[in-house]
């Protein structure tokens, strides 16, 4: 499980539970992998006996207070030695760095050696890497075409070494024999070692460092070791801290009463959010590559509706400067039939996908999800209300909001009133559904409002009607007297026939939020009657499942799936919404329960355990979170209750 992420929104890796480096991205944050998650281990040898860190230490995971600055603790009192690491990727330059005060606990004098083993596959591939030690930088350097990776430290002493890698060889294999050998040059499959050398007597502390520089090439390297010569890792690690902290403090607008818990866990997400949030735009759904043994695939692209939902609560936040990267790639990327493809890859390239162009026989059908487009049309009329800058609007609105309008617009079944097919927000299915209805409503509604901001009277009337009518239409077909809820939605089967899809389905949540109807229209409240009746663990950790029989990462049937932080952040944003705070409050605290040492949140989590399934963390639940702080600290502040708090 990763426990700890370091970003600048260019480089970022993720740490495990043994303090290995498992992800290691750059020059895009998600895009590429170098290690495609073999862990980066750490080892240490202490007079003779050799440990890597593993679950026989005694270990510990936070962040300094609001910061991307990890202090991450390992005790081994077989060893009788204490590593305490102050860990960050700088703010902008390219550099990995471990602060390690190393601790004996012991009467006895040790000579103390911290292995740092690395099994990076440049761009990907095993293929044609070359590492060497450079005798003029005094450290080692990993390269492959337009990837470099510098490896070095300062301490006392430094042992190194550089190796074929096979199942019976390498440079592990040294680690574990406790000395490496200074081999000074190997290409092909490789890996290589790194030794931080301490003598300390009894109970004595010493600080030594270890950092990596990436680049494009080798002239990159040299300047960030000079960056680094120059200014000094102390000072690097210092300034880095700072900035994160200033990052968050300049745009506090928490009520001063919200509990301790709920702000640590705000402020945290925040970082989390910046973190997994590529400096070109894309904000990539999770870097954990655990969920690898699933699908030989992974998350590290752009959702455009994640995306939408995370920069939302980004703008709320008061981040609008750099939200605006995230709708110039949309923008970018829009096809010029008015729709936002499955996913990207951060370097804006189609993602994967499973969704076909045709259907069983064979006729033309998009493959898209068509809420992707239009929540993208709604978080920027929210970039809007944040910022008031209504000439990026204007740079938007011919680009993108016009030709995703008008797609809304074309893309109806004139019959029914509503959107056509597109496959749902879990990407599983196909069909006419609620939550996606209202989310063109939605869409259509904040393309009017922007149209009108811009001059565009006529388009402005145009949108409103068709929202009006796509309203009409989900009242009409998805609203169902029979059952007394919204239907997760319909079907057409070959005879043109609506089929009924009676499935509760937690994105019901949200028809409220996308103002279909208000929170305490009968509809709306008896659908919330029956997500929560029907979708929470009632005989576990509690939570809300996604939907009535979820099959993805299911443990038991005894469940209706597996609780999802974001879907029961929706209910707890429409008790908010109607002023029961207490239930409210009760949701966030569950969530808060869930968090990982370090303030991580999970996609889902086991009913029973509680242990996090599928990805850690993911931006989305982050994001949710946020978004759920600042609709909560929002209706307090109009209801004048700020005194209001549970802990």
């Amino acid at each position: 499980m990763k426990e700890i992420v370091l970003s600048n929104g260019k480089f970022f890796v993720n740490i495990d539970e043994n303090f290995a480096i498992r992800d290691f991205y750059f020059p895009y944050v998600g895009m590429y992998n170098h290690l495609n998650s073999e862990a980066n281990s750490i080892g240490v040898y202490v007079n003779g006996r050799f440990k890597w860190i593993d679950d026989s230490w005694e270990k510990k995971f936070s962040y300094c207070e609001n910061s991307l600055v990890a202090n991450l603790e390992a005790k081994s009192d077989e060893l009788g030695i204490k590593l305490s690491f102050k860990s960050a990727i700088h703010k902008y330059l390219d550099i990995l760095i471990h602060q390690i005060q190393i601790t004996n606990l012991t009467e006895e004098e040790k000579e103390v050696k911290i292995f740092f083993y690395h099994g990076f596959k440049l761009n990907e591939s095993e293929i044609g890497n070359t590492a060497y030690f450079d005798p003029k930088l005094k450290g080692l350097i990993h390269y492959k075409g337009a990837t470099y990776i510098y490896i070095s430290s300062q301490s006392s002493n430094f042992e190194y070494t550089v190796s074929k890698k096979n199942h019976v060889s390498g440079s592990w294999l040294e680690i574990e024999r406790g000395h490496l050998s200074r081999n000074k040059i190997v290409q092909g499959e490789i890996d290589s070692a790194w030794a931080v050398v301490e003598n300390l007597k009894p109970f004595e502390s010493k600080t030594a460092y270890y950092y990596l520089l990436v680049g494009h090439r080798y002239d990159d390297i040299v300047k960030l070791k000079n960056k680094v010569s120059n200014e000094g890792l102390d000072n690097l690690l210092e300034e880095t801290q700072e900035f994160w902290q200033g990052w968050i403090k300049t745009k506090d607008r928490l009520l001063p009463a919200l509990s301790k818990n709920i702000k640590d866990l705000y402020y945290q997400s925040l970082l989390i959010i910046r973190a997994h949030f590529d400096n070109n735009g894309a904000i990539v759904a999770a870097n954990d590559t655990s969920i690898y043994k699933f699908n030989k695939d992974h998350y590290s692209y752009l959702w455009p509706r994640d995306g939408a939902f995370i920069v939302m609560s980004l703008d709320n936040a008061g981040y609008t400067n750099l939200t605006q990267r995230f709708f110039k790639f949309c923008k970018q990327h829009i096809t010029d039939e008015g729709y936002l493809l499955h996913k990207y890859s951060p370097d804006g390239t189609a993602g994967s996908s499973w969704h076909p162009w045709c259907d069983d026989d064979e006729n033309y059908q998009l493959p898209i999800q068509e809420d992707e487009t239009a929540l993208v049309v709604v978080a920027l009329y929210n970039h809007y209300l944040n910022s008031k800058d209504i000439e990026f609007v204007d740079y938007m609105y011919n680009g993108f909001v016009r030709k995703a309008a008008n797609f809304m617009v074309k893309y109806t079944d004139p019959q029914l009133n509503l959107p056509l097919e597109s496959y749902d927000l879990w990407e599983e299915r196909r069909g006419i559904f609620t939550y996606t209805a209202s989310t063109v409503y939605a869409g259509l509604i904040a393309a009017s409002k922007l149209a009108i901001l811009v001059g565009n009277k006529e388009e402005s009337v145009l949108y409103n009607q068709k929202a009006e009518e796509i309203r009409n239409g989900i009242l009409t077909y998805l609203y169902d007297e029979e059952e007394g809820r919204f239907l997760r939605g319909i079907y057409r089967d070959k005879n043109g026939n609506i089929i009924k899809d009676k499935t509760v389905e937690s994105s019901l949540l949200l028809v409220h939020e996308f103002g279909v109807i208000d929170p305490e229209d009968y509809r709306m409240v008896n659908t919330v009657r029956a997500v929560e009746d029907r979708l929470w663990i009632k005989n576990g950790i509690g939570g809300l499942a996604r939907y009535e029989n979820d099959y993805y990462h299911k443990v038991s049937d005894d469940t209706p799936g597996n609780p999802w932080i974001i879907t029961t952040l929706w209910l707890a944003n429409w008790y908010t919404q109607v002023g029961l705070f207490d239930r409210a409050f009760q949701l966030i605290n569950w969530v808060i329960k869930r968090k990982t040492q370090a303030g991580l949140l999970a996609e889902q989590f086991h009913p029973f355990t509680g242990e996090p399934l599928s990805v850690c963390p993911l931006t989305w639940s982050h994001s949710s979170f946020c978004y759920s702080i600042q609709k909560l600290n929002k209706r307090l502040i109009e209801d004048k209750t700020p005194d209001y708090v549970m802990a």
